[in-house]
């Protein structure tokens, strides 16, 4: 068949990384690789802060707010409303441990969540007697409505969740979640790690309180970047666990005054790793000439043009819903008879030594298929070609094993 480009020139889309000659990389949704011409203004940026510090910097510090307003722009928001971070992580906790908590207070999450919120909430479980409900997830809004409803109660406090699942990459119907909890007086986080830049992300029409992404999976760029949103009228509530030098818009040791920025801020604090938001900002430069509608659509389109495969294969099962408004960049498969980890290391093999990377998903013995926007059609057919291979040969563990 005659594949469809939907990027303008993607020939050159795909010379900005230079990796895709050696390797097929299928794993963005676990880190990005940054283009070439975003990763030489990083490197640049690096070079020239180490060498000149401050003597330097100017330049680099007005592109370091040139990300803070990409960001903001991209999620709809003002650039005061977001803190800039490490990694979605930091900002799950930055929530977490800013509201003040009670034994007894309850958070409703889901049951395919990363270790980026279950984890902290487990701590959390644990240290401040919190309770933490699970909910099985589903792209409909009704039901997602209902499943939260049966196990809200008066101490309810927060729904937190991811917009698209790390597993088995349901895009969750978010704006009707949060809907729900605004109706019923609780708080609602959004974790958008899988989302921000694979598809339209807007707090406005979410109506979230709170979201947190990073910079280095769908917006590739340097590892160790992230953001945290929260709503002007939520920002204040939020107390943090540390501060430093940058948190404070008073400090004042003769009086006694401190005021915390009444923006994000007021999580900034001391000597950062500033320049990997140069990189940042460089990236999201990059994609702006490619105009995220555009990424978008070619990311929709490899999306279901791999669902398709995979669906015409009796020996693959689909986990990710079928309809793209119900799902993302992220599709997620098992391969019916094999262990998911021993079809990863085939795969890494395979196609004339041009390695194929996926993610496994022990949870589900399943394989996981980032369509990023350097991904083109040939790509998903070398990886159809090699599993068709793997489940000719037959073999393999067990289908519970690892999962």
């Amino acid at each position: 068949m005659q594949h469809v480009a939907l990027l303008q020139g993607h020939d050159a889309v795909r010379a900005a990384f230079p990796s895709l000659k050696e390797v097929i990389n299928l794993n963005t949704g676990t880190y990005g690789i940054m283009p070439e011409p975003a990763l030489e203004e990083f490197i640049q940026a690096v070079s020239a802060w180490e060498r000149y510090g401050v003597a330097g910097g100017g330049e680099y510090f007005r592109k370091i707010e040139a990300a803070r307003t990409g960001l903001a722009r991209m999620i709809g928001a003002a650039p005061d409303d977001i803190a800039f971070t490490g990694n979605a992580t930091d900002g799950n906790n930055l929530a977490l441990a800013g509201l003040p908590w009670s034994p007894g207070d309850e958070v409703i999450t889901t049951t395919e969540e990363h270790e980026a919120i279950r984890h902290p909430l487990l701590f959390m479980q644990k240290s401040k007697g919190i309770r933490v409900r699970l909910v099985q997830v589903s792209p409909d809004g009704d039901v997602m409505r209902a499943r939260c409803e049966a196990l809200a109660t008066p101490r309810t406090k927060l729904l937190m969740f991811s917009h698209v699942t790390c597993e088995s990459g349901t895009r969750l119907p978010a704006a009707a979640m949060c809907a729900w909890a605004r109706g019923r007086g609780i708080l609602s986080f959004i974790d958008a790690a899988q989302s921000l830049g694979a598809c339209s992300v807007s707090v406005n029409e979410l109506g979230c309180d709170f979201l947190t992404s990073n910079a280095h999976k769908w917006l590739c760029g340097p590892k160790g970047t992230g953001f945290f949103f929260a709503r002007p009228e939520r920002m204040p509530e939020l107390i943090p666990a540390h501060i430093g030098a940058g948190s404070l818009a008073k400090a004042d040791f003769a009086t006694g005054e401190v005021e915390l920025h009444k923006n994000g801020r007021r999580f900034e604090y001391g000597t950062r790793a500033h320049m990997l938001f140069v990189g940042v900002a460089a990236s999201l430069a990059w994609f702006d000439k490619l105009g995220w509608p555009n990424v978008y659509a070619h990311i929709a389109y490899l999306s279901n043009y791999l669902k398709g495969g995979i669906m015409a294969r009796p020996s693959l099962k689909l986990l990710t819903p079928t309809a793209y408004e119900q799902s993302a960049g992220l599709v997620t498969f098992v391969v019916e008879g094999h262990d998911a980890g021993d079809v990863s290391v085939e795969l890494r093999k395979s196609v004339r030594e041009r390695k194929i990377h996926v993610r496994v998903i022990p949870h589900y013995n399943a394989i996981r298929i980032s369509t990023a926007h350097y991904n083109n059609a040939q790509d998903v057919d070398a990886l159809l070609a090699a599993l068709d291979e793997i489940t000719r040969a037959g073999g393999g563990d067990s289908i519970e094993k690892g999962g």
